[in-house]
């Protein structure tokens, strides 16, 4: 053996042909949930996703008494990221082989399960809207017709409900059509904040299930000017609204379930928390005949608020 050459020599540059694939692999799966899912970074064990809040509309002045107020508070809801990982090993005879296509592969598979591990985490956050069992930073499941409007602030990590605030409810049971969608559209405009201002938001975006995409497709279409459901095929109020299915496999929407929301308020309050974004790393092996490369990340997923979409689960 040439001493100048080392027994893992074979493994040098293994690295940039995986790592490069990684990183596209993951990019191009991630961008389905993008426009309604916003992102943050945490940099603790936790990260707390908090609703709006804030003073109330501003009081009459009488030109001498200020008007001291109180500030009314949303909910925090808690999100805890947790750590995930796959490991692929390459041999030296798969490299001596193919060195450049075998890494890529590695690369652009681990990269492919990642993203996957988070959409369908997205997913399953999504579906388990409708679940009485996970709920939110109010004490309700995502989609509830008694979410508590505002708290009184909070005991430790436990919030108190702000009994005459009152309540909403961000959930219907209407089958999707256009008039269906435009209801909700309406009842999100009664929304108000915890100081009870109005919760301006446009419902511009369709969530739908699967089995539910031809029919969105119908409805929402660029060519569909015209109301598919009207007797005289009158203007359609919501030709152009653009749509996501937000269901694949056994995860997301199911059968009839669909939502409307506002893509720039999700973003706000829906959120994918990371303590470690995806990475790829490699290991140095005591065997000489393989390398070993490691997909890991620290995510976690949750929402902050639930006026920003409403939840349909027909019959």
């Amino acid at each position: 053996m040439n001493p100048t050459v080392t027994p893992s020599a074979w493994k040098t540059d293994n690295y940039k042909f995986v790592g490069k694939a990684f990183d596209y692999a993951y990019a191009n799966y991630t961008n389905r949930l993008s426009p309604i899912l916003g992102e943050r970074n945490a940099k603790s064990v936790d990260y707390e996703l908090t609703a709006s809040g804030g003073y109330g509309e501003l009081q009459p002045y009488d030109g001498n008494n200020l008007n001291i107020v109180e500030k009314k508070r949303g909910f925090k809801t808690i999100v805890t990221p947790e750590e995930f990982s796959s490991s692929v090993p390459l041999t030296k005879l798969q490299c001596m082989i193919d060195k450049s296509g075998e890494c890529r592969k590695v690369g652009a598979v681990l990269g492919e399960a990642t993203a996957m591990t988070v959409y369908l985490h997205v997913l399953r956050c999504l579906g388990g809207a409708f679940d009485p069992e996970k709920l939110g930073g109010d004490g309700q499941p995502w989609a509830s017709a008694a979410h508590p409007v505002a708290s009184k602030g909070s005991n430790g990590r436990t919030f108190i409900v702000d009994e005459e605030a009152g309540t909403f409810s961000n959930v219907i049971s209407n089958a999707l059509s256009v008039s269906a969608i435009t209801d909700a559209q309406s009842k999100a405009n009664r929304f108000v904040t915890p100081d009870g201002l109005p919760f301006l938001c446009e419902m511009d975006t369709l969530l739908v299930s699967p089995e539910l995409e031809a029919t969105a497709k119908k409805i929402c279409g660029e060519d569909a000017r015209l109301d598919p459901e009207s007797a005289n095929h009158g203007a359609n109020p919501v030709h152009g609204m653009k749509y996501i299915v937000v269901g694949g496999g056994n995860d997301g929407f199911t059968g009839k379930q669909w939502a409307v929301c506002d893509r720039k308020r999700m973003k706000e309050l829906f959120n994918l928390v990371y303590t470690v974004r995806p990475e790829v790393l490699r290991s140095e092996l005591d065997n000489p005949l393989k390398d070993m490369f490691t997909a890991y990340t620290v995510f976690g997923v949750g929402w902050g608020d639930a006026r920003q979409i409403i939840f349909s689960n027909p019959a």
